[in-house]
């Protein structure tokens, strides 16, 4: 097996919401059950030399009510005590169907900030974020004393190229809520729909700001 140091995997909320229940009361009991079989990957990973993790849950923002009564826990029942792996969790607010799709069902503005003091006190490293798609009251960000954030800043269904001076003066806003040393600049989420020309541009503009 060649293994990256980095790999993603969906969280437990994530996969439950994919699934076809026939058996379990809740999703709780099936989220419970995922937990098990998660860590058992992550450790697998590891073994393998894995050495960044990010764990896909954007069930956390969508279902914030859920995360802050019993996802966020689980979260770090999956990861509680495995050292020497950097983890993040990835909380993206909406997938369209399609580029440029304009009116597709996001989370609540309020999700992150529901969130970031729950999220901040558990095992996670990194909380990864979007900004892009849609700009955020940042001031949630205050909330987030320990934990590293990667900060989306180019938009990931959109064709319209982010300039470097507009991903500069974002970047600037969000430094005044959290030192440089715990901010990561990212894309908002996956880059699949971006045709390469205007994917490369986006980067190599993120790369410059």
């Amino acid at each position: 097996l060649s293994l990256h140091d980095a790999l993603t995997i969906s969280g437990p909320m994530t996969i439950c919401e994919t699934l076809s229940n026939i058996y379990y009361k809740n999703d709780k009991e099936i989220c419970n059950d995922l937990v098990t079989l998660l860590r058992r990957e992550i450790l697998y990973l590891k073994s393998m030399g894995c050495k960044e993790i990010q764990i896909d849950e954007p069930l956390f923002a969508r279902q914030p009510t859920k995360a802050l009564a019993w996802g966020i826990d689980l979260l770090d029942c999956i990861i509680k005590d495995i050292s020497n792996v950097f983890f993040t969790v990835h909380i993206c607010c909406g997938y369209p169907n399609h580029l440029d799709q304009i009116n597709y069902k996001k989370a609540n503005n309020n999700s992150y900030d529901m969130i970031a003091k729950k999220l901040d006190n558990c095992c996670i490293d990194a909380i990864s974020i979007e900004d892009a798609h849609c700009h955020q009251e940042l001031s949630f960000i205050k909330k987030i004393k320990k934990s590293t954030i990667v900060f989306g800043v180019i938009a990931i269904a959109k064709s319209k190229v982010e300039s470097v001076t507009e991903i500069t003066e974002r970047i600037n806003e969000v430094l005044k809520f959290i030192d440089k040393d715990r901010l990561i600049i990212a894309p908002d989420c996956g880059l699949g729909y971006l045709p390469k020309s205007i994917l490369h541009n986006k980067l190599k503009n993120m790369v410059k700001a």
